[in-house]
């Protein structure tokens, strides 16, 4: 067959057009079924109530059922590994939290990198913790907190929903940058460890703001300072770890989307537009403030380079206090 200049132009375009225009009919046409939402931990906790509403606006939008299912478990470790064996396709999702990240240093062992082996598609929300006590203990200001953690170094207890939780890794980069030290007690979830702070059995948690406003409304606990640099929306009248003496101070939980490893990128821009547009719905907003996080909705590199500095951050921290999980 004799093959002309035109001929061989022609078919050397088309061949530069195809893969784009097959990845933008990719995009466009996904998703043509069911999108399952993973989700590490139990219903009715805030991750799992934020993924209820990011399916719901998706299935909307996608005119597709867009499922979660819990597989709670190893502080989110068993349902991240069950996403590492999905298929890049975009229909197997996770919204995930900081422990995500913190996971791995705590984990040697783990059968996955959370940064190389995942997706990051958005950035969603980030929420704070607060410092709170018993209303018996002589500490009314973080200030005093500190100046009592001072005078007895590692003798006052301060309860966390477990070793190697977010918070409890909050709790040490505050003794470590306050240059005080604290003695961990490790419990099975913040409940219980709310529990025991109202009892009076522990004087001091870290816990999220949401999980001890009832008891702060009714004088149970005392809340002394909000993890992050801006104050809660549920809490203002609180002040910041930062305003309270140890500046730079910031700690949080983050909340995003991820797939696993490999997704097309046109799949990756779908999923993150579509996600950015749910999440402008000020109806789907009111939910994450109810729970007193901030939309963050942030584009899948903002996301990446937020991983890879808290891996950084929290390994120190973990590091520098020899936290492990036996």
């Amino acid at each position: 067959m004799h093959i002309t200049r035109r001929s061989l132009t022609a078919a050397l375009g088309l061949a530069a057009v195809t893969p784009f225009a097959a990845g933008r009919s990719m995009a466009q046409a996904f998703p043509t079924r069911t999108v399952r939402v993973l989700v590490g931990f139990p219903p009715g906790g805030s991750t799992d109530i934020f993924a209820r509403a990011v399916a719901a606006a998706l299935s909307e939008k996608w005119a597709q059922p867009v499922l979660v299912e819990n597989r709670g478990g190893a502080n989110g470790i068993i349902a991240t590994e069950a996403l590492s064996r999905s298929a890049p396709d975009g229909y197997t999702l996770m919204m995930t939290i900081s422990s995500h990240v913190t996971n791995r240093p705590l984990n040697p062992n783990l059968s996955y990198d959370p940064l190389r082996d995942f997706t990051p598609l958005t950035l969603v929300a980030r929420a704070p913790f607060v410092f709170v006590t018993h209303p018996a203990f002589p500490a009314r200001t973080l200030q005093d907190l500190i100046r009592l953690a001072r005078e007895k170094p590692g003798e006052i207890n301060y309860a966390s929903p477990g070793t190697g939780s977010s918070q409890q890794l909050a709790v040490e980069l505050f003794a470590n940058m306050a240059g005080i030290k604290f003695n961990h007690v490790s419990y099975r979830g913040g409940a219980p460890a709310l529990m025991d702070l109202v009892a009076g059995v522990v004087p001091v948690s870290l816990l999220t703001t949401t999980q001890v406003l009832p008891m702060v409304r009714d004088g149970r606990v005392r809340p002394l300072a909000v993890t992050t640099t801006g104050r809660s929306a549920v809490m203002p009248e609180v002040p910041t770890v930062a305003e309270s003496g140890v500046p730079g101070y910031d700690a949080d939980v983050w909340f995003g989307l991820i797939a696993p490893r490999g997704v097309p990128p046109e799949v990756v821009a779908r999923i993150h537009a579509d996600t950015s547009a749910a999440l402008a719905n000020p109806a789907l907003r009111a939910q994450f403030t109810s729970q007193d996080a901030t939309v963050i909705n942030g584009s899948p590199d903002a996301f990446a380079t937020l991983m890879r500095e808290e891996d950084e951050k929290w390994s120190r921290v973990i590091r520098e206090a020899n936290i492990r999980i036996e």
